[in-house]
């Protein structure tokens, strides 16, 4: 178990916006007025006992609600709950504190996973929330190290208890993709969307269960190199694409694309300080890996040749997912704070490879599978992996699913005149099937700017560059040498190998961009 970086959970509660009952819910919270929706409901838990220390139970349940619209990776491009509540272990374990095992010395106590499954309940609230569908989403917090204020502790890691309010809690114990049940919030109001009325509304009842052991760390990473025939990068912290970018042929070649290595964990001579207050990241004693495995594309419940990249047939689409996200530059330049942006959503979504596309194309399940011999579809642990850059990119608003999406491709055909979009129709199919809504495919250069760099799991655990364990907020300015963030009382070690970010700069081909220039809707609302 790794200490907690996490606030005491009692703290963060009074944090949170409870309600009673009132006939009008107005809560008094700055950048929210009027009427606002709550979902309450029940939490049960059924999965190993929970850690002790010094006479309390560790860790709490935490409960999410996301908005349909606004889903986390990898089913959607939320940055964060609409709201969540918390229900400390001491309150969730009460009634069963007498089955639970403390050491007499006060000294931490976690019972193996695989001890004989406890069952506890409680109660939670969710607020304020506006009119819309929301997804309950949930874990337990087994080893008291979740933290929403940072991004490196602002999700599930190993060993925590997974769930949520879901329609088939009986086969995801079983191996089956959760469906969670969809909670509306508010009335109709005659065009489609949900409000919440002048009094408020109330959703009760709503069962969330959480007993899903969730046995992958987060993918923490960083990049160790950078293969570039193309634009000439050296350094893998800081990548520039050139938002004309042109493929030389097509299908393209491992050259063809910029290639970036993303190894596992933090750069070698950061590890003990990784491993330690204030960060305590699971990459020593063992070492980091990165999980990998192919995604169920087409989410028919079956690994096949069916499931692969869309630039060739013969090559699988893996986890983890590798996304490029817009970041806000003003916001890491003048306060040190790290931002996605949210309107408009702005992401490039690379091609995870298990070294190069050869190796990876070998992973494919076959055409024809033998029903005697059967092949278990491709799943390993390693130490790196290598993501080639898309120059695409999808720009979105999250928030008005009336609006089209783009998919910007940076040129339409390749440098030897060969099409790079065999047909746009099937793309804009696949494109309104994802992300619920109509897609607009324009040639043009890429949206300029910084992007964080993102693996995800299929388990939405995921790992973001840069974060702050590399970037020294503006209280603790950074050392001259580059290694330290001077805060007060105490300096922290910064790992340098965690502030890394992907930039769209400026084209190879001006001409190029006036003639066929970003998208208005990649570049404003």
């Amino acid at each position: 178990m790794r200490p907690s970086l996490a606030l005491p959970f009692p703290a963060l509660l009074l944090a949170l916006v409870g309600c009673s009952d009132p006939e009008t819910f107005v809560p008094d919270i700055p950048g929210f007025s009027g009427p606002a929706g709550v979902i309450d409901g029940t939490l049960t838990y059924s999965g190993p006992p929970p850690c002790t220390q010094n006479g309390h139970v560790v860790g709490a349940a935490v409960v999410l609600a996301f908005e349909k619209r606004l889903l986390p990776p990898p089913s959607g491009l939320g940055t964060g709950p609409a709201s969540l509540d918390a229900i400390p272990g001491d309150v969730l374990f009460g009634s069963i504190r007498d089955k639970l095992v403390f050491d007499k010395d006060g000294a931490l106590r976690c019972p193996d996973a695989m001890a004989p499954h406890v069952t506890a309940s409680g109660t939670w609230t969710i607020a304020p929330l506006s009119g819309g569908t929301y997804q309950i989403r949930g874990f337990y917090d087994r080893d008291g190290d979740f933290n929403p204020a940072f991004s490196i502790s602002n999700l599930p890691t190993a060993g925590d208890v997974g769930g949520g309010a879901i329609d088939n809690a009986a086969e995801v114990l079983m191996g089956a993709a959760p469906k969670y049940t969809e909670v509306e919030v508010g009335e109709p109001d005659g065009t489609g969307k949900l409000v919440v009325p002048p009094t408020g509304t109330r959703v009760v009842g709503v069962g969330v269960t959480l007993g899903q052991v969730l046995p992958l760390e987060r993918p923490v990473f960083y990049p160790s190199s950078v293969d570039d025939s193309v634009a000439g990068n050296m350094d893998p912290r800081r990548v520039t694409v050139p938002s004309d970018f042109e493929f030389a042929t097509f299908p393209p070649t491992d050259a063809s694309f910029i290639r970036i290595k993303l190894a596992a964990g933090v750069a070698p001579e950061e590890v003990d300080n990784a491993a330690k207050t204030p960060f305590f990241l699971p990459v020593k004693d063992p070492p980091a890996a990165i999980y990998m495995a192919i995604e169920d594309v087409n989410r028919d419940g079956v690994i096949d040749t069916q499931d692969h990249i869309t630039e060739s047939p013969f090559v699988p689409q893996l986890y983890p997912t590798s996304v490029f996200s817009k970041i806000v530059s003003s916001r890491l330049a003048n306060d040190k704070r790290i931002e996605t942006q949210a309107r408009p959503r702005v992401i490039m979504q690379g091609i995870t490879l298990l070294g190069d596309l050869a190796t990876t194309a070998m992973q494919m399940p076959p055409a024809m599978p033998d029903p005697m011999n059967p092949v278990p579809p491709f799943q390993s642990f390693q130490p790196e992996v290598t993501v080639a850059v898309r120059p695409a990119a999808i720009c979105i608003d999250p928030v008005d699913t009336s609006k089209k999406g783009v998919f910007v491709l940076s040129r339409k055909t390749a440098a030897d005149g060969t099409p790079i979009v065999a047909d746009e129709e099937i793309l804009k199919l696949g494109l309104a099937a994802r992300f619920g809504r109509p897609f607009d495919v324009v040639y043009g250069c890429l949206p300029e700017g910084q992007y964080s760099m993102n693996l995800v799991y299929p388990t939405g655990q995921a790992w973001s560059l840069p974060n702050e364990a590399g970037v020294c907020a503006s209280a603790e300015p950074q050392s001259s040498d580059g290694k330290s963030c001077q805060g007060v009382p105490n300096p922290r070690p910064r790992l340098v190998s965690q502030d890394a970010m992907l930039t769209v700069g400026p084209p190879k081909d001006a001409a190029y961009c006036q003639a066929n220039p970003t998208p208005a809707t990649c570049t404003a609302l």
